[in-house]
């Protein structure tokens, strides 16, 4: 059995890596050619707050609800447990109560398949919502939540030696660190997975009126009345280059967001051929000259799209990195040195054998050893590494479905 292990130095690093490692089990996140840095980056500008990794709306509300209950329990109470114990008893108990009310084959709640064992939820929707409720204002820190836990807990060991317990308590609970529609101590008696009308309208007012995340796509098709058209209907199955071609003709959208959505999807249509000449590596290195067919044939018909557009243009690896980085994302120089090349070597129309080179021994640098490339394959996998680009889109639309589907709009 193969294992990891990792140093981590906060945190904020301990939780970041733990959402990678969930990342990492769903299709498609393979990294081969090291370009994750640039498409998070743009994942990040579009839709901050969201990660593939959610899965419904109503975690916006019923993370904050619970550590609003935490801070109104007396200090005694608090004393017996921490932030961080009480989140997890209490999701533990919040999935056990949404598969009671709607039923295991519900889609969407976290930890329904723990429900009744030992391990409790194993992936905390306190840490997979954690940087939404930061981005969208919903509670008031910059900390990680470990950091806020252990803040909250140095308020407590600071009151209990002044004695002033109650008047700190009353301070923490009391000063919109933590914000809800309404308060309600008795709200998990009949939770659902599915949004209030007066929840799902505290969202779109945290999306709409949160400045740092105003040119985001969803705050955007929230502000001018377009999430409904999106979520609903014909339109509900947009993929992403469905969505920015959708996007391209609403004028009331911010031209920073459609500029976003344009550049983004002109990164993603770029490096799909880079993953395409991996995949024919794969497929040659299988000796699988029927699958090496097929996917030149796809190349092909990539590289005369890419050329059609005119995706390669003097100006195109600036303007994406711009763009990538505006919101202050950090993409380090190797992946930086690689879209160059990449971008050089389709712009100055080099030989398939010179993009074969370039292509390995860019996933040989980044993978090093254990790079695909260097392992006996044997019969060649369907499909290695990233494809097409959705950034965070899948997400995004399913959170907004339910605060659609909430505030009947």
């Amino acid at each position: 059995m193969s294992s990891i292990g990792w140093v981590d130095f906060s945190s904020t690093d301990r939780e970041k890596v733990s959402q990678v490692l969930a990342m990492l089990q769903e299709p498609g996140t393979l990294d081969e050619l090291g370009i994750g840095q640039i498409r998070d980056a743009f994942a990040d500008l579009l839709f901050p707050g969201f990660s593939t990794i959610q899965t419904r709306a109503k975690y916006f509300i019923t993370v904050p609800r619970i550590i609003r209950d935490y801070l109104a329990l007396d200090p005694r109470a608090q004393r017996r447990t921490s932030l961080r114990d009480y989140l997890e008893s209490q999701e533990n108990e919040l999935a056990r109560l949404l598969v009671e009310r709607h039923g295991p084959a519900e889609d969407g709640i976290i930890g329904s398949d723990m429900v009744g064992s030992e391990q409790g939820v194993a992936r905390k929707p306190s840490s997979v919502y954690w940087n939404g409720l930061r981005q969208f204002g919903i509670v008031n820190t910059e900390k990680s939540l470990s950091e806020f836990s252990r803040e909250i807990a140095q308020v407590q060991s600071g009151a209990r030696a002044t004695g002033h317990e109650e008047d700190d308590t009353d301070a923490i609970s009391n000063c919109s660190v933590v914000h809800l529609d309404v308060f309600d101590p008795a709200w998990s008696t009949d939770v659902s997975i599915h949004l209030s009308e007066s929840e799902a309208q505290f969202l779109i007012d945290k999306l709409t009126h949160t400045p740092a995340i105003r040119n985001s796509v969803a705050s955007q098709f929230l502000i001018h009345d377009l999430a409904k058209e999106l979520v609903v209907g014909g339109l509900a199955s947009l993929t992403f280059p469905e969505l920015v071609t959708w996007a391209r003709g609403r004028q009331e959208v911010s031209l920073t967001c459609r500029q976003n959505l344009e550049l983004a999807e002109e990164f993603s249509e770029a490096i799909r051929g880079a993953h395409i000449r991996f995949n024919i590596l794969i497929a040659q290195k299988s000796r699988n000259t029927a699958l090496v067919t097929e996917r030149e044939e796809r190349f092909s018909e990539w590289l005369e799209l890419a050329r059609e557009r005119k995706l390669f243009s003097a100006s195109s690896v600036d303007d994406w990195l711009q763009a990538a980085t505006s919101g202050g994302a950090r993409i380090n120089l190797n992946a930086r040195e690689f879209l160059r090349q990449w971008h050089e070597a389709i712009y100055h129309n080099e030989s398939l054998s010179s993009l074969n080179y370039l292509i390995e021994s860019r996933a040989q640098k980044n993978k090093g050893r254990r790079s695909i490339l260097l392992k006996n394959l044997g019969e060649a996998p369907k499909w290695q590494g990233m494809d097409s680009l959705s950034y965070r889109w899948p997400t995004a639309r399913t959170i907004l479905t339910d605060i659609v589907q909430g505030a009947k709009c």
